[in-house]
């Protein structure tokens, strides 16, 4: 075999294995990327139906606001559930959109900013979720009994309403500590806590980390 001809077989041939990597690449970031849409359609999903439970407490919100607009303290629990409501929703929706705004045509980096985005995000959330639930408990609790018994707490058992919010302002304080000092001390404990909890975004970040990882190779 001649050299020219060496050369040009060795051509075909380095021609030939950069089209079956560039085949075994496509293939993997399909597939990832498939699962990486599972696993945020699941949040979304998640993200549905928290907006629901929003519009739910809105609507009793705005019901519980009517009934008791004459008594201070029941219109303030009042407007504190509906508030609540609206912060659900609001915060649901912003990350909805955050969601529908990825382009899986992007390239992994840009997908990975936005999943990491959409984490943090899901994180900030639940914590300003979570927290008021130390008081709103309360708020509907004597909400309820009044609704449904006619009772109003703040009249009938006052110190077991004052008790319970002395308790509630406590733990969201408590909360808040904790959380800023294991974020600036434990990290990795933090880090993994946010993956536990948020698992279906946790999973599509392994996942576009797994195609950065075979882009590299």
């Amino acid at each position: 075999m001649e050299l020219d001809e060496l050369k040009l077989a060795w051509q075909s041939l380095d021609r030939r294995l950069e089209q079956q990597s560039a085949l075994n690449l496509h293939i993997l970031r399909e597939g990832k990327l498939d699962k990486v849409r599972a696993m945020l359609r699941r949040a979304y999903l998640g993200k549905i139906a928290l907006i629901l439970f929003g519009d739910a407490l809105i609507y009793f919100g705005i019901m519980s606001t009517i009934r008791n607009s004459a008594t201070p303290h029941l219109l303030i629990c009042s407007l504190f559930m509906l508030m609540y409501g609206v912060l659900v929703v609001v915060m649901s929706g912003v990350n909805l959109g955050r969601i529908s705004r990825i382009d899986y045509a992007a390239p992994v980096l840009e997908i990975q900013k936005r999943v990491g985005e959409l984490q943090r995000a899901h994180a900030v959330a639940n914590l300003w979720a979570g927290l008021p639930w130390w008081l709103l408990w309360i708020a509907i609790f004597v909400l309820e009994v009044k609704a449904n018994l006619g009772v109003d707490l703040f009249e009938t058992a006052p110190s077991f309403v004052w008790a319970n919010v002395a308790v509630g302002t406590v733990g969201v304080l408590v909360c808040l500590w904790l959380y800023r000092v294991w974020r600036q001390t434990r990290p990795e404990a933090v880090r993994k806590f946010e993956d536990q909890s948020f698992r279906s975004l946790a999973n599509a970040r392994k996942a576009l980390e797994e195609i950065a990882q075979f882009e590299k190779a």
